[in-house]
């Protein structure tokens, strides 16, 4: 579970370092890269349902191995586009190959940890997935300086298509083919709303549907670095792996503290502070400056979904719980495909200062919305 997690997130954070080179040479604006990174999202979200649902029926093993070989096969298909359109068209075809990991991976381990685990053991899964996203723009502006975007983007496809294969060998045990009430596709709208009656999931989806909004910012982190405070390749990759590296240790962090505070704290105080660090970020300059107030960022920013997704798990039967994560996952990708393309068309027309204005925003209305998590 864990290893095609963190390729997931490997290609998610590989884009945004190869999106300069692809906006030069196609002559792409802001606004475009949004609705490259909408593609994806949008065919990654609105599966996540269905995803989650057919967890019941096909071992989790094909779901993941065949995704993740979809994926990689799709990404590669990337380095011999020769524009705009078919950069899109293989890009949310590889949403679809992404759709399986959510759902099937955190349902699998809401059902093998307590209560009282359970944050620290998703802060984990979400930690080694951002170990993956430290490592992709690292090395990928690295291999983009030798070899440029489209060879980077068929080096890293290659491990996605062995680790996909790799998991159609290995050994799990099948699962319960029938759970009262929710067993058959026909009665998937019934756990849909039965699940929905629940106070306390509303509220999680209410939580997850603001956050949603602010997804897909660090996206343009990369472009920002280059474009506007004139840094090379190679330095942004490394600031912007800085950022990302955060998400490993605050995942772990956060999840664990909100097993012992309550996952609302944790939420309201993590999603507070992130609202000032992003407002903060256009007038960070650069060098120390800046790092002062992207190290911060990313480490109150990233971490937070782990423990909404416990507070989803504590709301939730095992019976049930696989549909929620579906309607979680579903939500909270399909509206975070608009939210590049917001911050897209702002950075365009007003400037980052604009986007990362958004962003504050959106963090401080999810402070609202973490309240009623109890």
């Amino acid at each position: 579970m864990v290893s095609s997690h963190v390729l997931n997130h490997t290609y998610d954070s590989l884009l945004p370092i190869l999106y300069p080179p692809i906006m030069s040479e196609f002559s792409l604006s802001y606004s475009l890269v949004g609705m490259l990174v909408m593609g994806y999202r949008l065919s990654s979200g609105s599966l996540q349902l269905i995803m989650g649902f057919m967890g019941r029926f096909f071992r989790r093993k094909f779901l993941l191995g065949l995704g993740m070989i979809w994926q990689s096969v799709t990404n590669s298909f990337i380095s011999v586009s020769q524009g705009f359109t078919q950069v899109l068209v293989n890009r949310t075809l590889a949403g679809i190959g992404s759709s399986p990991q959510h759902p099937t991976g955190s349902s699998y381990i809401a059902e093998n940890f307590s209560r009282e685990k359970l944050g620290r053991a998703l802060g984990i899964n979400i930690a080694a997935a951002q170990f993956g996203s430290l490592l992709a723009p690292l090395i990928g502006s690295i291999v983009l300086s030798s070899v440029g975007w489209r060879n980077t983007i068929l080096v890293f496809s290659t491990p996605g298509i062995l680790v996909g294969i790799a998991f159609l060998f290995l050994k799990e045990p099948k699962r319960p083919m029938k759970w009262p009430g929710v067993s058959t596709f026909s009665l998937l709208l019934q756990g849909v709303r039965v699940a929905l009656s629940d106070r306390r999931v509303l509220a999680a989806m209410v939580v997850e549907t603001v956050m949603a909004f602010r997804i897909g910012a660090g996206d343009f982190l990369p472009s920002y670095f280059i474009k506007n405070l004139g840094m090379a390749t190679l330095e942004a990759g490394v600031v912007y792996s800085l950022y990302l590296g955060t998400g490993i240790f605050s995942a772990y962090f956060w999840g664990r503290v909100s097993d012992v505070l309550g996952r609302r704290k944790v939420a309201m105080s993590t999603m507070g502070a992130a609202a000032v660090l992003w407002y903060l970020l256009s007038y960070g300059g650069s060098g120390l400056q800046l790092l002062a107030i992207l190290i911060p960022l990313g480490f109150v920013s990233q971490g937070i979904g782990g423990v909404v997704q416990a507070f989803v798990a504590d709301a939730t039967t095992k019976e049930n719980r696989d549909i929620v994560y579906g309607i979680y996952f579903t939500i909270g990708f399909t509206i975070a495909s608009f939210s590049p393309v917001i911050m897209g068309y702002l950075a365009d027309t007003l400037g980052f200062y604009a986007s990362f204005t958004y962003v504050a925003l959106v963090s401080l209305s999810a402070v609202v919305a973490s309240y009623f998590l109890k």
